[in-house]
């Protein structure tokens, strides 16, 4: 027997010895329940964490982050097409089509950079605009669809959305907002839309529709970095 052979021998002997009175270091394997097989339990593993998906359109909230979309709701922009089966999901077609010329609402102050709130304090930027009723009856019923576009790419993104909250009384002048701060004549905007998103200069044009009148539409400049657009 070679002197290495016996070496390798002797060193195994002594472990194995060694182990013996001290006992493993390896842990112990779990308890197998009667009946259940040993490889059963051996190849249980924790089930993985599953990524939220608040909206239940079958987009993951972090895929909706990447993709622009809004988690918040399964149609993003409004088309009547589930986002996961909408080729373009931040691009609605406008669908008010309206024959009156009667103008019963105007629309102005449209801002969208250093906004403020009703005490003058500084807010985050968003888009809103005022709604001026020169009548003697109460409009309700409102519909909106509002553009934004990319002004050195061209890239555009089309919201529809029904306002059936939003009522503007006789005589009143009323500003609306769309952020996502949940205060009263405060309607939601996806949070990934191009506005928070894109740092190019941007385009805003909103069209708001009440049935039986003819719509009133607006448009405001957004500049690269945050500089102040819209006004009075």
């Amino acid at each position: 027997m070679s002197k290495k052979i016996f070496t390798l021998i002797l060193i195994t002997t002594l472990t194995a010895l060694l182990l013996a009175a001290c006992g493993s270091s390896q842990p112990s394997a779990p308890a197998v329940p009667a009946g259940t097989s040993s490889n059963a339990v051996a190849t249980t593993a924790p089930a993985a964490a599953v990524d939220a998906d608040t909206d239940g359109d079958g987009i993951p909230d972090s895929a909706e982050a990447l993709l622009g979309t809004d988690p918040n709701n399964a149609d993003s922009d409004g088309d009547g097409q589930n986002d996961l089966a909408d080729k373009e999901p931040m691009l609605a077609a406008n669908p008010i089509q309206e024959s009156s010329a009667t103008v019963g609402f105007t629309i102005g102050g449209f801002i969208v950079e250093n906004n403020v709130d009703a005490d003058g304090a500084d807010v985050a930027d968003h888009m809103e605009f005022k709604v001026t009723n020169p009548g003697a009856a109460d409009f309700s019923g409102f519909d909106i669809y509002y553009t934004i576009t990319d002004q050195t790419t061209g890239v555009v993104q089309g919201y529809y959305r029904t306002l059936p909250d939003l009522t503007v009384k006789a005589g009143e002048i009323q500003t609306i907002h769309f952020d996502n701060s949940g205060q009263p004549d405060h309607f939601s905007v996806n949070p990934n839309n191009a506005f928070y998103t894109d740092v190019n200069g941007l385009t805003l044009e909103v069209t708001l529709h009440a049935t039986g009148f003819a719509p009133q539409t607006a448009s405001v400049a957004k500049d690269p970095g945050g500089a102040e657009g819209g006004g009075e």
